[in-house]
């Protein structure tokens, strides 16, 4: 009854009050940004947590975490999930690492098999979301190039989504991404064009056993910049899948990034990327030696189902990644993906890093019949082992993230790569 008093309903205090009713009505929200939940305010993620890939830590909340207090160069967009500790990566690229989690992941507007609802109803939802909240967080940290580096990003399968929304917000700042329902990232052929992306999956039993893979439903774009890889021999893709993307992307970062950065906080101008100026794997066939030839040759254009490589280093890693389940592996001083406890020095980046300047050796095993095996870094050849054990002795790495394969040559030149064992060197 005292709300129907004309003299209350004149008075200023009104306007105060239902300030403060709205208020006590959505106490989490951010008045100025309308943040949804776990957002703001910015969290520092903490760098000496232990990261465990069975149960992820920051599960709940946005959180940031800054390589150093220089400048960075970029922002690595990152789903917590069962995966490696995308913090090794971030520090070897000098990009901030933003961690989107389970229950945050939702107000970016699309759901996959992980992420729950489709949206929410926030009025910045979607990948505008994640650029005001870097222009907050560039405020509150200090580092104004965050509203303007390039960003590289893995958010789970409906990537194709994400980069899309994110491109047609800022293109100028979209370097690479990963992961995406390959029927999904389709849809966008011109985002293809214009952006690397790697994308990958499990190949069904079948499959393996007659060599043969079901064709797309979609085909692929002409001088389309995505990159397909098959998961088998990997009870859960999930897992490997993680790896070869962050290599994927931490090619792309080298043939990008420009050399000299502008001050922070002024637009960076990545270099252009072009279909021909990079490498192609041949997707269809089921082998252990996929063909790769630089795209634009006459050999690429004989390839039933190109997939997009930035450079050679990038081509050789996909072919060893992307291989029947073969019967030659790395064993030291970094191992192939295992769902085991994590060891010391264990590879795909699972905990651990191989140190720098530090002669290493590299050994394998294997079941096959090989006059000799081959130790390559990405397309660098290492060394090679003219008898069993096989293993090379020496090895310095270069700081940066490594993926390091044995190449088995039989007595005929028939070759076998083992899967790529992915560590950071520092």
């Amino acid at each position: 009854m005292l709300f129907n008093q004309p003299a209350f309903r004149q008075s200023k205090a009104l306007p105060c009050l239902a300030a403060v009713l709205i208020a006590f009505a959505v106490p989490s929200f951010s008045r100025a940004y309308d943040f949804p939940p776990g957002w703001l305010p910015v969290q520092q993620l903490d760098r000496t947590v232990k990261w465990d890939d069975d149960e992820p830590p920051f599960t709940d909340k946005v959180q940031i975490l800054l390589p150093s207090d220089k400048p960075v160069r970029g922002v690595f967009v990152c789903f917590v999930f069962h995966s490696a500790d995308p913090r090794e990566v971030a520090e070897a690229w000098n990009f901030a690492l933003v961690t989107i989690t389970r229950d945050t992941i939702k107000h970016l507007g699309i759901r996959d098999r992980k992420t729950g609802k489709r949206t929410l109803g926030f009025k910045d939802q979607g990948m505008g979301l994640l650029l005001k909240y870097l222009e907050h967080a560039a405020k509150e940290t200090g580092h104004p190039e965050l509203t303007t580096v390039p960003i590289v990003g893995w958010l789970g399968q409906a990537g194709g989504h994400y980069c899309k929304d994110l491109y047609n917000r800022a293109p100028q700042r979209v370097l690479a991404w990963a992961d995406s329902f390959g029927g999904q990232l389709r849809q966008y052929p011109e985002l293809t064009r214009k952006v690397p992306f790697a994308f990958a999956w499990e190949v069904r039993k079948q499959e393996v056993q007659s060599r043969k893979r079901t064709p797309p439903k979609k085909p692929v774009p002409p001088q389309d910049l995505a990159c397909a890889a098959s998961t088998y021999g990997f009870p859960h893709g999930i897992y490997s899948k993680f790896n070869y993307f962050m290599v994927y992307l931490d090619r792309c970062i080298k043939v990008r990034m420009p050399r000299q950065m502008p001050p922070p906080g002024q637009p960076v101008k990545l270099k252009p990327v072009a279909f021909e100026d990079g490498w192609v794997g041949d997707f269809q066939p089921i082998s252990e030696w996929n063909p790769i030839a630089k795209a634009g040759s006459k050999e690429a254009a004989s390839f039933e189902h190109p997939s997009w490589l930035p450079d050679t280093y990038a081509a050789a890693m996909w072919r060893s990644y992307h291989s029947a389940t073969p019967d030659i592996r790395m064993t030291e001083p970094i191992i192939p993906y295992g769902r085991t406890k994590r060891g010391p020095k264990m590879g795909l980046g699972y905990g651990g890093f191989l140190p720098v300047d530090e002669p290493l050796s590299l050994k394998a095993t294997s079941t096959g019949d090989y006059a000799k095996v081959e130790f390559y870094d990405g397309d660098q050849l290492l060394g090679t082992a003219s008898e069993a054990p096989w293993a090379i002795d020496g090895i310095k790495f270069k700081p940066g993230l490594h993926a390091v394969y044995a190449v088995g040559v039989a007595s005929n030149g028939q070759r076998t790569a083992s899967q790529p064992a992915i560590a950071v060197a520092k």
